[in-house]
């Protein structure tokens, strides 16, 4: 691994995304990522956090072909920053751990999960109201 590869962890319905850091002091693999536990950047009860790699992940670079990682400096500076300021509160489809880690590698925040959502949302609602024999069937009408 070399820092600043993004690796990624399957879980049911979803992957959790961290960022490489290199090894530490003691020769342990590190990762930055966001998390559910608190810390002094916490934001509505997710924290971004340096961190011991956990076994089970896969390197997962998945958007070099599209996108150009960014310098290692670079990377390093918002890593800092975000250490620093936090990064804002989190949200599953606008600032999740797959927008940190992608923020942190190219530069800018994306998650193609959360892309496949928010465009799969008006399909699915269609189908639903071609179901139901609605003429018009919106998100704001059903309750998730």
């Amino acid at each position: 691994m070399k820092f600043g590869d993004l690796i990624s962890y399957s879980h049911p319905g979803y992957k959790h995304w961290v960022v490489y850091t290199g090894k530490n002091e003691k020769g342990q693999d590190t990762v930055v990522e966001f998390t559910g536990e608190s810390g002094s950047n916490s934001k509505a009860g997710a924290t971004v956090k340096e961190g011991l790699l956990k076994t089970g992940g896969k390197v997962n670079n998945q958007l070099d072909g599209l996108h150009k990682p960014i310098l290692e400096k670079d990377m390093k500076a918002n890593i800092k920053k975000i250490l620093r300021d936090g990064p804002g509160e989190y949200n599953v489809l606008h600032n999740n751990c797959e927008h940190l880690a992608t923020f942190i590698r190219y530069g800018k925040p994306m998650s193609l999960q959360a892309d496949r959502v928010l465009n799969t949302q008006p399909n699915f609602n269609n189908e639903m109201a071609d179901n139901f024999g609605a003429s018009s069937f919106t998100s704001t009408s059903m309750k998730f």
